[in-house]
């Protein structure tokens, strides 16, 4: 299959053009310059490749959760995308991502959520691959390890340091702490997530809450 996926949910750009016999990738820190970056990078791997944008077989996104602004860049630029070379999107959520990077086992993804939460959820990976509880999210002091866990993948091991404390050093952690879209571009072509029309595009927000509000920045100062 010949895919364009795309990631900005996080300060990261990550672009991955899979073509039969390569994948061009573009994953670079551009803090908040996402809307600026995305379009030209797209049109730079599609140049260096040699091929249209209408010639691909579908777009893939990171539906989230993650950056609200971030989110909204995404799933708006793969459906303009999509609509202008008339091809199907697919919206993959940003913790299978994280998870499919681990490696095989049972694998408790942790994905920093801000205002002192993180997004969670737990999966199998490997042959027999699913999800095994819902993407949640939770303050990290609330987060206790599941029975059977193998790895640990996410950001937010890295973001809160107390978060599994007594139990962290003991597992394996994946060294990939953020979506990329080489990831995307596998997990689309494992069959498990439906494209459809961009008109279809959905985000996965799991927190509606964007901001703390000064009181509340104000109670995590001081804690």
């Amino acid at each position: 299959m010949k895919l364009l996926a795309l990631d900005t949910s996080t300060t990261y750009l990550s672009l991955a053009l899979s073509l039969e016999t390569e994948t061009l990738v573009f994953h670079e820190c551009v803090a908040q310059k996402h809307a600026e970056r995305t379009l030209p990078e797209v049109s730079r791997l599609l140049a260096e490749a040699g091929v249209a944008l209408s010639s691909l077989d579908g777009i893939v996104f990171g539906q989230g959760p993650g950056s609200f602004t971030g989110l909204r860049i995404a799933c708006g630029l793969a459906q303009g995308l999509a609509y202008s070379a008339d091809l199907p999107v697919t919206g993959i959520p940003t913790l299978d991502n994280l998870a499919w990077q681990a490696g095989e086992g049972q694998v408790l993804v942790c994905f920093d959520a801000r205002m002192q939460q993180v997004y969670t959820a737990l999966y199998q990976t490997g042959a027999d691959w699913r999800r095994l509880s819902p993407i949640s999210v939770m303050s990290p002091e609330d987060i206790r390890l599941p029975a059977g866990t193998t790895l640990l993948a996410g950001d937010g091991f890295d973001s809160y340091p107390q978060l599994l404390a007594d139990s962290r050093a003991q597992l394996p952690l994946s060294p990939f702490p953020r979506p990329h879209a080489e990831a995307y571009i596998r997990l689309a072509e494992s069959g498990r997530y439906p494209a459809g029309h961009p008109r279809e595009a959905e985000l996965l927000y799991v927190r509606n809450k964007v901001a703390l509000t000064s009181v509340e920045q104000q109670q995590v100062r001081s804690r």
